[in-house]
């Protein structure tokens, strides 16, 4: 009977390895049709609209839309509070926020 139990669980582990490795239990990233816009309120930061998912952060969100971040996290962190009014710890799933753009930065 031990040997029964055993080699149950020893199947029910290779079964779940395999499963997680061939099919995934996390969601896959979709990127969100994005564009960069220049908001006539504010003429010196352009932004890119993006609904957030589960996982995101805001410097994620950046790194995702811009390549890499090629400012200071402080600036990320000012700019983005400005063009949303919230600080980057309150964002919430699903929720549209608008992300700065850095295309035309140069990387520091």
């Amino acid at each position: 009977m031990r040997k029964l139990l055993s080699a149950f669980i020893i199947i029910l582990v290779l079964h779940t390895t395999y499963y997680d490795l061939t099919t995934g239990t996390l969601a896959t990233y979709k990127p969100a049709s994005t564009t960069v816009v220049s908001d006539p309120a504010n003429q010196k930061q352009p932004y890119i609209t993006y609904k957030v998912n589960a996982g995101d952060t805001v410097l994620s969100i950046v790194e995702k839309t811009n390549g890499s971040i090629p400012v200071s996290i402080d600036t990320v962190v000012d700019d983005f509070k400005q063009l949303n009014g919230i600080s980057p710890t309150h964002i919430q799933i699903g929720e549209q926020y608008k992300v700065p753009s850095y295309k035309d930065v140069e990387s520091q």
